[in-house]
């Protein structure tokens, strides 16, 4: 008997399979788009909202982790609409960066943009209420070289074509989204000029966000403040330039830790209360310990076993002045870090479990109290020490001798002194720092976060405006800023720097100016873009720049010896970057092409070049028309050296 085979067509399926079909997430935001213009019932079942949200979820994860208030969303289709117009955008921004402040931020140390520049950032993540969250993820595209999403704005066209005519053949659009598995974190040397601008506009676009969270964080009462939101606040105050700070993670590890010592208390105490409460929140207020003395102890036992000898989180002598001691997100991946951090650390996974612990701002060294059950005594925790417990003599005696005996020292704090102190303490590392410029790049963000915790502290506000000027940034908050002071009373510092910022404002309102092509002669050896080696001092650098002499100042001259070269001032002089982050000034006869060329680890690379080649740097457009002439030499000096 012939067998009869019936082939079923895709337009037969129910509307709700054909939606399951569309939700899988091997379909693409392109492929909605040729479904909806194939005809009308797929384009009704493409307007599904659900769809579109899940379609958000599955292609921009990072993006979904971050977006607040999600179940006010009425529209998913349109959040992703913006989406990719967002991605155009920041795109064409970060790509017109180079051709603007090439000039501006030339031969400094100036890791700032403009305020021209900030004022357009501003603009475009203010002009809707996700679209800071929808900027950093294009950034990140640009960073991770398209990691999360195609840099490609295919989706947005066949949108916009979508929009205009519902029913059109489908085009022959390419997938651009990564395979399943691809890795997001493989370095590449290529686009190095956007990646440069993108770490920048991000950092602000991050620092933004944290602005905005910080003030709902401080407009709520302070039993609500939690040490925990703040110190996770202050990691992403601080690390602006990292895209995966994030508060999910850091509250999912300190949870992790909570459950290690749940599983310790049932091993132990298997009939404890705790074990059939469920965890408190971390935003949850707690009055008082849910326990009773012997009850808490048998869980601050698990505790200190589960976090000091089975993860051995430990406090950091060696290297106590880093700044990712002071970081939350740093502290609970290496489990070291100096006694706040780790007090709230220690404080976080006590209230999950319902144990109340309160701050104590002790001079010199800071503490957490614990009150016990039914009685007005305290013991005091030591968590540098391993969750030492005090009494309040042992304290003064052992742990802050030459501290007066003042009882009001032993009081809780509170959340605002805690990280004021915090901010203190990342200030001190600043001043740590060997180079001035990394001083600053630390100093700066401590102070404006100061400046956010306590508005009216006119010191504070006087010493931002000082920092700002210093570094040549945001001269609008400077004039902004020098106009209240002196509204409040005369001050001819503020007056001559409100004088200064108005006109470097207007100056930096005009065209970019035009690049004036340098001109080689015969003497100038060695070309932009290539790997060098100090003769003397050994280190490894890229030439950004030269000179046909040296043209530094006469006390310059002297304080680097430079009469004592062979050539003396009458050589060529190279600018180049160092491996250690610095800017040098190096004469012709100290340096030699590097035998082993590798990538130097500059912050300011992409500011010069493009690609890094094998054994050579490709001089970004700017660079090539400053100097016009270096290819050839350039090359010359690789084929020499059997390099190209």
């Amino acid at each position: 008997m012939e067998s009869v085979y019936h082939y079923g067509k895709f337009d037969s399926l129910p509307d709700e399979l054909l939606l399951k079909i569309l939700c899988c997430d091997c379909i693409t935001i392109c492929d909605l788009g040729r479904a909806a213009a194939t005809c009308t019932r797929l384009k009704n079942i493409v307007d599904t909202q659900d769809l579109w949200r899940q379609k958000l979820k599955y292609h921009w994860p990072k993006v979904w982790d971050e977006l607040p208030n999600k179940n006010e969303v009425t529209d998913w289709r349109e959040e992703v609409h913006q989406l990719l117009c967002f991605f155009q955008e920041t795109h064409k921004l970060v790509s017109n960066l180079s051709p603007r402040l090439y000039q501006d931020l030339r031969l400094t140390a100036n890791l700032h943009l403009t305020t021209p520049v900030y004022n357009e950032i501003d603009a475009l993540i203010s002009s809707t209420y996700y679209a800071p969250f929808y900027v950093l993820c294009a950034l990140r595209t640009i960073v991770e070289d398209g990691a999360e999403h195609p840099r490609e704005p295919t989706e947005l066209v066949l949108w916009e074509q979508q929009q205009q005519q519902p029913v059109q053949p489908r085009p022959n659009w390419q997938r651009v989204l990564p395979a399943p598995g691809s890795s997001r974190h493989i370095i590449r040397y290529e686009n190095m000029t956007e990646k440069y601008y993108a770490l920048k506009v991000m950092s602000h676009v991050n620092q933004s966000i944290c602005k905005q969270e910080w003030e709902e964080f401080m407009s709520c009462p302070p039993s609500h403040q939690s040490l925990e939101m703040g110190a996770m606040l202050m990691a992403r105050w601080f690390q602006p330039h990292i895209s995966d700070v994030s508060i999910k993670q850091m509250t999912n590890k300190i949870d992790s830790m909570a459950k290690a010592c749940l599983n310790m208390l049932l091993s132990a105490h298997p009939d404890h209360p705790a074990l059939t409460t469920p965890m408190i929140h971390r935003d949850q207020p707690l009055e008082e310990s849910k326990w009773s003395t012997e009850r808490c102890r048998q869980l601050f036992n698990c505790i200190i076993h589960v976090l000091f000898v089975q993860m051995r989180m430990t406090g950091s002598n060696e290297d106590y002045y880093q700044l990712k001691n002071s970081l939350l997100n740093e502290v609970l991946k290496s489990k070291k870090g100096i006694p706040i951090i780790l007090s709230i650390v220690y404080k976080a996974v006590c209230h999950r479990l319902g144990l109340l612990l309160e701050p104590v701002n002790y001079p010199c060294y800071f503490v957490l109290r614990w009150k016990i059950p039914g009685t007005d005594e305290y013991e005091y925790i030591d968590v540098y020490n391993k969750g030492w417990f005090l009494t309040s003599e042992e304290l003064r005696e052992g742990r802050a001798a030459g501290v007066e005996k003042d009882e009001s020292l032993l009081a809780s704090c509170e959340p605002m002194q805690v990280f004021q102190r915090m901010i203190r303490n990342i200030m001190n590392v600043a001043q740590m720092q060997s180079q001035i410029f990394d001083l600053m790049e630390l100093f700066c963000p401590a102070t404006e976060l100061m400046c956010l915790l306590i508005p009216t502290d006119r010191n504070v506000q006087e010493l931002l405006l000082r920092i700002y000027y210093s570094s040549e940034v945001h001269f609008d908050r400077i004039v902004i800023g020098c106009r209240r002071l002196l509204a409040q009373g005369p001050s001819p510092l503020h007056e001559e720097m409100l004088s200064d910022c108005e006109q470097i404002l207007k100056n930096q309102n005009e065209s970019p100016k035009p690049i004036i092509p340098n001109q080689r002669n015969r003497e100038i050896a060695y070309a932009t873009g290539l790997v060098m080696q100090h003769k003397r001092y050994h280190y490894t650098c890229v030439i950004f720049g030269w000179d046909k002499e040296c043209k530094m100042p006469a006390a310059w001259v002297r304080r680097m010896g430079v009469h004592n070269l062979q050539y003396k001032t009458k050589q060529p002089f190279y600018n180049v970057l160092v491996y250690d982050g610095s800017h040098r000034y190096a004469a012709q006869e100290n340096l030699e092409v590097a035998s082993d060329p590798n990538p130097v680890t500059h912050p300011d690379i992409g500011k010069y070049f493009k690609e890094f080649r094998e054994t050579h740097y490709i001089p970004n457009n700017e660079l090539q028309q400053q100097y016009p002439d270096d290819e050839p030499v350039r090359n010359e000096n690789l084929r020499v050296r059997n390099f190209l």
